[in-house]
C-alpha cells in the first residue's frame, strides 16, 4: 500500500485590524470602493476641493478687488465639477447618497422650491434660489461626494479650521472689524459665529499636530479669540461660553490640564484685546437682558422672532417662501401695517435667528429638516463615540485616533454653531452644511473601515483588543 504523502500545513496569515473590525457587509462595500492612496499633493481634485472649502469659509478673496473680479470661488467650483465629470471613479463617491445628510439636503432643496411656489412672492424666492441658494447646495454636495476615506475627512476638518483662521486674520489685520464695522462679505455677528464654530476644530488640530504645525494652530487659536472679542458680538460671546463649558466638561480621555490650558489661553486673549465697554456689554445680556433694545423694541430681535414664529404657524406647510421673511416684515405683517398707518416706515429686517428663519420661510417641515440636519449630526456622533474603544484616543492608528477625537470636538463645534446661529440668519448658508458633512464623513468611514454599526458594537470592542494593527492611511 503506497504511503500517503504528507501535506504541508497552511501558512498562517496575519489579519489586519480593519479586516477584523469590519463586518461582512462593510467588507463588501469597502471592496467595491477601493481606497485611493494617491498623495494629496498629486491629487488636483482634492487640492481644489480644500481650496474651495477654505474660500467658502473665509471669503478672503472678497477683500481683494482684483481677485474678487475673477470670482475664484466659482472657478474652483467649476474646476472641481469638471474634474469630477471627467474622472468620476477617482473623484466621486456615489455611496454617500445612502447617508442621511445628503438626503436631508436634497429634501431641503425640494422643499425650498415648493416654498417658492406657495409662498408670498414667487419672484423673490425664485431669484434667491437661482442666484444664491443653488450655489450653496452645489458646493455642499460637491464637498460631500468627494469624501472617500478618513484621510479625506481629516483634510476637510483641517481646511475648515484653516478657513476660520484665515477669516480671523483678515478681520483683525485687514478689515479691523468692530461692532459697527464689517468686512466685504460678512458683518461682525456673522464673523463671530463662524470663528466660534471653527474654534474646537483648531484645538483638535493643535492636539493632533506636532512641532511647528502645533505652534501654527495655537497661533490661529489666538487669532480666533481676538476676532471674537473685537467683533463685539454678544451672540459669539454666548457661543464661546457654551463651547468653553463643553470643552471643560465633556472631553473624556483629555486631561484636565490640557482643557484648562486651552481655556486659559482663550481667556487671556479675550482680556488683552477686549475693546472699551466690551465686558459691560457682555455682562448686561446675562444680568439684565430686559434692559436691552432687542428685548421689547418693535424691531428688536425678540419681537422679530415672536412674529417669525407666528408666520410659521400661519403658513405651516410651505412657509412664507425661502428668503421672503424680510418682505413679510416690511410689507405684510400687522406690525408693518400699523407703522405705515402712523406714517412710519419699517426696514426689511432679517430674522436674526436661524431657527426662526427655517421655520418661517419653509414651514414646520423646513424647521424639522434643518434641525435634523444640524442637531441630528450631534446625536449621531455622540452615538458613534459610545461604540468606540477608548484606547483609540491614545494607542489607536492615525485614523482611529482622529475618529475618536472627531466625535468629541465636532459635536462641540456644532454646539457652538447652534448657539451662535440663534442670533444670526444662517439657515441657508454654507456653514449649515459644512459641519454636518464632516460629521457624516466620520460616521461613514467608521462604518466602512472599522465596522462601527448598530448591529455589532460588542463585536467591535471585542475584536479591537489584541488585534495586530495594519498601517493606516497617511494624512
Amino acid at each position: 500500500m503506497p504511503a500517503t504523502p504528507l501535506r504541508r500545513p497552511p501558512t498562517p496569515t496575519t489579519v489586519s485590524r480593519p479586516a477584523l473590525l469590519t463586518p461582512r457587509v462593510g467588507r463588501a462595500r469597502a471592496a467595491a470602493r477601493p481606497i485611493d492612496s494617491t498623495p494629496l499633493w498629486k491629487d488636483p481634485f482634492r487640492i481644489g476641493i480644500l481650496a474651495l472649502l477654505i474660500d467658502t469659509i473665509a471669503k478672503a478673496t472678497g477683500e481683494i478687488p482684483a481677485a474678487a473680479a475673477i470670482r475664484p470661488g466659482l472657478l474652483l467650483f467649476g474646476f472641481c465639477a469638471f474634474y469630477a465629470v471627467l474622472k468620476p471613479a477617482r473623484a466621486v463617491n456615489p455611496a454617500v447618497f445612502r447617508q442621511r445628510v445628503p438626503q436631508l439636503i436634497i429634501a431641503q432643496a425640494i422643499l425650498a422650491c415648493a416654498s417658492a411656489l406657495f409662498g408670498i412672492s414667487l419672484g423673490h424666492s425664485a431669484s434667491y434660489i437661482i442666484t444664491i441658494y443653488w450655489k450653496t447646495l452645489a458646493v455642499a454636495l460637491l464637498l460631500i461626494i468627494s469624501l472617500r476615506n478618513m484621510s479625506d475627512v481629516r483634510h476637510m476638518v483641517w481646511a475648515t479650521a484653516a478657513g476660520g483662521i484665515l477669516l480671523s486674520f483678515t478681520s483683525v489685520f485687514i478689515d479691523h472689524i468692530s461692532k459697527t464695522k464689517s468686512n466685504a462679505v460678512y458683518d461682525a455677528n456673522d464673523i463671530g459665529a463662524i470663528v466660534v464654530m471653527t474654534l474646537p476644530l483648531v484645538i483638535m488640530a493643535a492636539q493632533i499636530a506636532k512641532g511647528i504645525r502645533r505652534l501654527i494652530w495655537f497661533g490661529g487659536l489666538g487669532l480666533i479669540a481676538v476676532t471674537i472679542v473685537i467683533s463685539g458680538s454678544r451672540g459669539a460671546f454666548i457661543g464661546l461660553l457654551a463651547v468653553g463649558i463643553a470643552l471643560l466638561l465633556f472631553l473624556p480621555g483629555i486631561s484636565v490640564i490640557k482643557r484648562l490650558m486651552y481655556l486659559g489661553a482663550i481667556t487671556t486673549m479675550l482680556t488683552l484685546f477686549a475693546p472699551s465697554g466690551y465686558w459691560d456689554s457682555m455682562k448686561s445680556i446675562i444680568v439684565n437682558p430686559t434692559a436691552d433694545y432687542n428685548w421689547d423694541a418693535g424691531q428688536g430681535r425678540r419681537q422679530v422672532a415672536t412674529r417669525g414664529m407666528g408666520y410659521m404657524f400661519d403658513h405651516p406647510i410651505f412657509g412664507l417662501g425661502i428668503d421672503n421673511f424680510a418682505m413679510q416684515e416690511a410689507m405684510y405683517s400687522d406690525y408693518a401695517k400699523a407703522m405705515l398707518a402712523s406714517g412710519h416706515g419699517v426696514k426689511w429686517s432679517a430674522p436674526h435667528n436661524s431657527w426662526v428663519q427655517a421655520g418661517s420661510e419653509t414651514g414646520i417641515p423646513g424647521l424639522i429638516l434643518w434641525a435634523a440636519l444640524v442637531v441630528g449630526s450631534v446625536v449621531q456622533l455622540i452615538w458613534l463615540r459610545r461604540r468606540m474603544p477608548k484606547a483609540w484616543a491614545t494607542t489607536g492608528t492615525i485614523d482611529q485616533r482622529f475618529a475618536y477625537l472627531a466625535t468629541l470636538y465636532v459635536p462641540i463645534a456644532l454646539l457652538g454653531f447652534l448657539v451662535c446661529v440663534t442670533f444670526v440668519s444662517f439657515a441657508w448658508s454654507d456653514q449649515s452644511y459644512v459641519l454636518p458633512a464632516i460629521a457624516m464623513g466620520v460616521q461613514m468611514c467608521c462604518e466602512q473601515q472599522f465596522g462601527l454599526t448598530k448591529k455589532s458594537p460588542t463585536q467591535v470592542r471585542r475584536t479591537a483588543r489584541g488585534a495586530r494593527v495594519a498601517r493606516p492611511s497617511t494624512a
